[in-house]
């Protein structure tokens, strides 16, 4: 009879043990799914603070390149529109005004094209968009794409003219 209390304790402390090593065990799996849980979370918020800071330099990258481009554009403009004339019978005088008021005029050789005057406006870097035309108030002339290679004899504005910036929607 002792002999079966003595098994019967010693099933009762092992069954006992074991149900404590199983909780034990589960305590430390779990414990070790959120550690882990946790992880991945810190590496996904890393991962994804990494791919904003790429994408603002990508971006800010981009941004200066375009302004590169853009301050490139005006040089060559400028360049290729070469040194003002002196005033002459066969100089044109165009006053151009912009959108905010400001007014800026040039002395271009008759000869000189519709695209030069776009070259001009171009090389000021006054304007902040990419699509505008040139327009003339009386008679109301649009300058636009089709003309651009029109002298300005042909096209009307010498010996003077005055146009304005209209900007295309």
């Amino acid at each position: 009879m002792e002999r079966r209390n003595n098994i019967r304790l010693r099933e009762e402390q092992d069954a006992a043990y074991r149900a404590a090593l199983e909780a034990d065990q589960a305590r430390e799996r779990q414990r070790k799914e959120e550690q882990e849980g946790l992880e991945r979370e810190a590496a996904e918020a890393e991962r994804k603070r990494k791919e904003e800071e790429e994408a603002r330099e990508r971006a800010a990258r981009e941004a200066a390149e375009k302004e590169a481009a853009l301050v490139r554009m005006r040089q060559e403009k400028a360049l290729s529109l070469g040194t003002e004339p002196e005033k002459g019978p066969d100089v044109t005088q165009v006053l151009v005004r912009f959108p905010s008021g400001e007014r800026k005029g040039r002395r271009f050789h008759c000869t000189a094209t519709i695209q030069s005057l776009y070259d001009y406006v171009d090389s000021l870097g006054s304007l902040e968009v990419e699509s505008y035309s040139l327009v003339s108030n009386v008679p109301r002339v649009v300058y636009g794409t089709e003309k651009l290679s029109w002298s300005l004899k042909k096209a009307g504005l010498h010996p003077q003219a005055s146009l304005f910036v209209e900007l295309n929607s």
